[in-house]
């Protein structure tokens, strides 16, 4: 039988670089002025992701500063508190508005 798994149908090359963007669904909302998401997989201490949101405030840059596990509705989710990127549009505005220096 020919094509049974016994050939090489991938090859990576040496040095390869890349990005994988991975989308998951999260509900974010503020605790006490704090960005929070809350997902169904933890999160990676000071990793940065973006949060698409749709309407016109576009991507937004954070970091993940602290992930626990805690249990919504009998589910087993993880609270992720998030910290906010500055961004080249951030300080463009901060300039517009005289709050930049």
């Amino acid at each position: 039988m020919l094509g049974r798994r016994s050939y090489a149908r991938v090859a990576i090359s040496a040095g390869a670089e890349g990005v994988l963007s991975l989308a998951r669904d999260v509900g974010i909302h503020l605790d006490n002025g704090q960005l929070v998401a809350i997902s169904r997989e933890p999160g990676v201490l000071g990793e940065t992701v973006v949060i698409a949101v749709p309407d016109e405030v576009g991507n937004i840059p954070v970091e993940i500063v602290e992930s626990r596990p805690i249990i919504v509705h009998g589910a087993v989710r993880h609270r992720l508190w998030l910290r906010r990127l500055n961004t080249d549009r951030d300080a463009n505005e901060s300039n517009a508005n005289g709050r930049g220096r």
